[in-house]
């Protein structure tokens, strides 16, 4: 792979238990046993390809994705995202990508939703005729006619956009989607499906974390399964089942395969 938008070597994060009320007061200080939540990650990702990444709660999706995204640091291992390096270039690797992430808390729901994009603009650095043709340019794009209602009479699927395009406000290479999906009804998961096949043709490069396998299928050009931390199955579907030996097997054979044999 040539000059990969993104590129992880053996990432690893763990995160310590906070210590108790009781453990304070009565001066009980001992390290209490760390969850390993990424365990010597490794993967590429080529320009304008979409990764979807699955496995079960707990197993490290957000925490990759928070980590690529500068939010944390890794314990160890290297991340590049357009040949910077996180914990060096932070500032470069913000303006190369954007993050959609499963919730909309940090949206005002008493603005409109192009007050709150107009808002977020300015904080990636746009004057306010950039931020306004931008807006433009994406409701254009997505066919979005409720730009100028309150936030908070926007459905579930209307929000969930909406965070997809705050994300592409500064019309980064890189898209981290967690979960974009989650809780819809079917409708709503298709819109939100096509929304991203759309920006795939665009030529964004994307990593699509999910609990949907049929999501993951029909988007993704190669997939990741994450268990426990640990990257336990990575490719293409054809070379996937190559490797566990089921050549008309789904993703969905593959992996329970590979969360039960890891």
């Amino acid at each position: 792979m040539k000059n990969p938008v993104l590129q992880l070597d053996n990432v690893s994060k763990a995160f310590y238990p906070p210590l108790s009320f009781r453990d304070i007061i009565s001066f009980n200080f001992k390290n209490k046993p760390p969850t390993q939540a990424l365990d010597n990650v490794s993967f590429q990702l080529e320009e304008g390809k979409i990764l979807g990444i699955l496995g079960p709660n707990g197993a490290g999706k957000t925490t990759l994705l928070k980590i690529i995204s500068t939010l944390i640091l890794p314990d160890s291992g290297k991340v590049r995202v357009n040949s910077y390096e996180v914990n060096r270039d932070d500032d470069n690797i913000k303006r190369s990508l954007g993050l959609a992430s499963s919730e909309e808390r940090s949206f005002y729901w008493r603005l409109t939703g192009i007050q709150n994009l107009e808002f977020f603009a300015a904080m990636y650095g746009l004057n306010k005729n950039q931020a306004r043709a931008r807006i433009k340019e994406l409701f254009e794009t997505f066919h979005i006619n409720y730009g100028r209602k309150r936030f908070d009479t926007y459905s579930a699927g209307m929000k969930r956009i909406f965070l997809i395009i705050r994300a592409l406000l500064h019309n980064p290479r890189l898209l981290l989607l967690d979960e974009p999906s989650k809780s819809l009804d079917f409708e709503n998961s298709q819109k939100i499906r096509d929304f991203i096949a759309q920006l795939s043709r665009q030529g964004k490069t994307i990593l699509l974390a999910t609990h949907n396998f049929t999501e993951a299928t029909e988007l993704s050009d190669s997939l990741l399964i994450l268990y426990q931390g640990r990257n336990c199955a990575w490719g293409t579907m054809n070379e996937l089942r190559h490797r566990f030996n089921r050549p008309q097997g789904s993703i969905a054979d593959i992996y329970k395969d590979c969360t039960c044999n890891a």
